[in-house]
């Protein structure tokens, strides 16, 4: 199901790397939390302005089109804290795009100790504010293609695996 949010924006969920959920657009203000590299880079290519953010520190209020969360939120033992420092950092109409893994997908807790069920991640997404949210769950069989899907976090994990994909809009 493919929504129109109020900027023109389509609202859906694609499979594969958050990159193509993201469809970032020239102009665009992307803020991506965890800093991946690759998803910085992709998004910077389709001519958005993207700042990676590390710390809260970052994060300004309304200044954001996008704010994206790909699994590298899972090692912050804050990451409770960034759903909240997402929405104030989005414009009015801007959107989350998330990937969170399910707590039994992460390799290890003490390496990712941000972790929530599907319940979780949604509860955490209204406590914050978001007013629409939509989500998809996504699975992974083996390390290749958790890789393929820009899950690296996930490769030493037990498979299958589950990621959940979600939008949620201010």
């Amino acid at each position: 199901m493919t929504v129109i949010d109020k900027t023109d924006k389509p609202l859906k969920i694609e499979q594969g790397n958050l990159y193509a959920t993201i469809h970032p657009q020239q102009g665009e203000r992307v803020m991506i939390i965890g800093g991946s590299e690759t998803l910085m880079a992709r998004c910077s290519d389709a001519g958005a302005a993207v700042l990676p953010a590390a710390s809260f520190s970052q994060v300004k209020q309304n200044e954001f089109d996008t704010v994206a969360a790909p699994l590298s939120i899972h090692p912050y033992a804050d990451g409770t804290q960034w759903t909240a420092k997402a929405y104030e950092a989005l414009r009015q109409g801007g959107r989350f795009v998330a990937d969170f893994a399910e707590a039994d997908s992460l390799p290890s807790a003490t390496d990712f100790p941000y972790a929530e069920s599907l319940a979780g991640y949604w509860e955490r997404l209204k406590a914050a504010g978001f007013s629409t949210i939509f989500f998809q769950q996504l699975s992974a069989g083996s390390a290749k293609e958790a890789v393929l899907n820009g899950w690296t976090e996930l490769v030493p994990s037990k498979y299958p695996v589950t990621v959940n994909r979600f939008i949620a809009v201010k």
